[in-house]
């Protein structure tokens, strides 16, 4: 199917497959995607002030406002300001080889008009404002701009289906006061894009069974139900029904996690299955399926702060937002509402997916202080291969399993904060299509604190999304005690070549101190032990001190090590805080050649002669065939206590 698709791109068939024509016109119904109005003022300010600041400085685009589709033409590209064709056919244009005009990540993500949503609101709110008179310039222009298959915002069917999704919001809340010509032109071009997402299936079938495929099934299920007179509205419905269901019922597991390894991604399909549940009618399977996502990141603590952002991030959004790009917690919050979750009441004043989205909270919902046990999570828990610990001072993160999509060569990482300060941070993605050595420079093991033996890679990169190997990490069930709590899992990334290894990993926690304890089976397999240990940006190395602020936290048991800070060749000592962004952080680099390693951060009690012993604590792993045992033992009374992952 793929081979003959990329046929008909080549001989040129797709331009019978995409020639316009006559097509009868169809008015949209009105979809209920949006409320009229937020259910707080704290939303209703927001709202306003980044509509002022759309028209004054330009689109949302990874962290920075673009003058595309504002005071430039939307064909423009915002990194370079360079022009993509606009009079060509999409699948003409050159958007992958090193030839390309630029990253079109950033001219797709102007063109998925979430900013225009936002203006729509505004023009709602505040109907004497420019915000009407600007949103109709604004969709004017796209409708002359790019008529249908022509220009590169035409390539793919996923953003297609984004733009579908902020287009019903637009004419919900504004379309009795646009022009009714404008009106007609954009129902025309949703019409088409429905066409061309039917006429797309094949490659989506075939090449994208991921969240393009879930996005694209959205997009026909939205589109059937904005026209529903339509001729093929009814196929659009059962199509798009039938890939959404084969799609996200792989695409989750039970316990919440998703394929694509990535916080990015998990928020993405999050807000996907959150439209198919506002669409209505939405299979009660959807439902559990959308909680057990919510509840995912909830346990991993997006209610108390930010979080790692592990695997690939690019701020995909499916949802409309005044708020912090990076936030993941508003969807979180919307995800659980819909699965019929309370909530807190300021928690609809917080997030603008409450207060855009949410029925409105009316007296059924609970206030901060006795809501439910999903914002009350207790101070150790797991999900998804991933534990998250809270004692004292620490907060702390350790990611044992991996995903076969988005995700980095990061088994057994460990992210820490102390006193609500980062230490050791993700140092997130930087670009997919820039630089290869700055992709890879921030995906693989070499960016993450993993023991690496004889400094190999856990998947080793090829291109700039695929891998050459894969791993499976397996996490034990925490391990609390009254004065520690203790972690461990272990992963299988290295059983492969000519000296497979496991690698295993214990983490405690204790009021003072965070201990890690590495081991390896079989020991005495590698000549050498590498480990990077990247920093935040805020903090700096004095000796053996983490210095952050005013905040000073000993770095234990790296008998040698070098720090790396902003190096070009080999990439490294660099963090992404978002898409096309890096800057500059500290990276400790040191190499051992001891099998099992202690190490740790705070007032960590010195090691004994006996490996693996401190703190009057002795840690010892048994291997078996496709587990591993973790046995923790109190020398002072003798007390023992296992843990098992497999």
């Amino acid at each position: 199917m793929r081979a003959a698709y990329e046929a008909s791109k080549r001989s040129g068939f797709h331009l019978v497959l995409f020639r316009g024509g006559a097509h009868r016109h169809h008015p949209a119904t009105s979809v209920s995607l949006t409320n009229l109005s937020p259910v707080s003022d704290e939303a209703r300010r927001r709202c306003l002030d980044d509509a002022q600041r759309v028209l004054l400085h330009g689109v949302r685009v990874f962290g920075r406002r673009a003058s595309t589709g504002i005071s430039a033409p939307w064909c423009s590209d915002p990194l370079t300001g360079r022009r993509w064709p606009a009079q060509q056919p999409w699948w003409r244009i050159d958007i992958r080889s090193e030839a390309r005009l630029s990253d079109v990540k950033y001219v797709w993500e102007a063109a998925r008009h979430r900013d225009l949503v936002v203006l729509a609101r505004a023009a709602r709110l505040d109907p004497i404002g420019p915000w009407r008179d600007a949103l109709t310039d604004l969709l004017r222009s796209w409708c002359e701009q790019a008529p249908p298959e022509q220009g590169v915002n035409w390539y793919s069917s996923l953003e297609l289906a984004l733009r579908a999704i902020a287009w019903s919001q637009i004419l919900t809340l504004t379309g009795d006061r646009l022009p009714g010509d404008l009106v007609v032109a954009m129902e025309r071009l949703l019409l088409a894009s429905a066409r061309h997402l039917v006429i797309e299936l094949p490659y989506t079938l075939s090449s994208m069974r991921n969240n393009h495929m879930l996005g694209d099934a959205l997009g026909l299920i939205l589109l059937s139900r904005m026209f529903p007179t339509a001729r093929r509205a009814t196929w659009w419905s059962r199509t798009g029904e039938k890939m959404f269901a084969a799609q996200w019922q792989r695409h989750i597991t039970p316990d919440g996690r998703m394929v694509e390894d990535s916080l990015s991604y998990h928020r993405f399909v999050l807000e996907m299955l959150i439209v198919r549940v506002m669409l209505g009618n939405a299979p009660a399977d959807v439902r559990r399926g959308l909680y057990a996502a919510s509840l995912h990141l909830a346990r991993l603590g997006v209610f108390d702060g930010d979080i790692p952002q592990y695997g690939d991030w690019d701020e995909g959004r499916v949802l409309a937002s005044s708020g912090d790009a990076l936030d993941v917690a508003g969807s979180v919050a919307l995800g659980l509402v819909l699965a019929g979750e309370r909530v807190p009441q300021r928690w609809y004043a917080d997030f603008d997916e409450l207060a855009w989205y949410a029925p409105s909270p009316g007296d059924g919902v609970t206030s901060a202080r006795d809501a439910s046990m999903i914002h009350c999570q207790p101070a150790t828990t797991a999900s998804g291969g991933i534990a998250r610990v809270r004692r004292g001072p620490w907060r702390l993160w350790f990611k044992v399993d991996a995903g076969p999509s988005h995700g980095h060569a990061d088994l057994t990482s460990i992210w820490i904060k102390h006193n609500g300060k980062w230490l050791i941070a993700d140092p997130g993605t930087g670009t997919y299509n820039g630089p290869l050595e700055v992709r890879n420079g921030l995906r693989t093991s070499a960016a993450h604190p993993v023991r690496r033996p004889d400094g190999r890679d856990q998947l080793v990169p090829h291109r700039a999304f695929r891998w050459l190997n894969t791993g499976r990490g397996y996490l034990a069930p925490p391990l609390v005690l009254p004065d520690h709590t203790v972690l461990f899992g272990w992963h299988d990334a290295y059983t492969h070549g000519q000296r497979p290894v496991r690698v295993g990993r214990a983490v405690v926690v204790a009021e003072n101190y965070v201990a890690i304890v590495d081991f390896a089976d079989p020991p005495r397999v590698a000549e050498s032990w590498a480990m990077t240990i990247p920093l935040h940006p805020d903090v700096t190395v004095d000796g053996n001190v983490l210095v952050t602020g005013a905040s000073k936290v000993e770095l234990v048991g790296l008998d040698s090590h070098t720090v790396v800070r902003g190096q070009a060749a080999p990439f490294a000592g660099w963090h992404s805080r978002t898409y096309g962004h890096w800057e500059p952080a500290s990276w400790i680099i040191t190499e051992s050649h001891a099998a099992t390693a202690v190490w740790g951060l705070g007032a960590l009690p010195a090691p004994s002669a006996e490996p693996a012993t401190f703190d009057g604590l002795r840690f010892e792993v048994v291997w078996e065939q496709a587990a591993a045992r973790l046995t923790l033992t109190d020398e002072a009374s003798g007390t023992t206590y296992q843990v098992r992952a497999a």
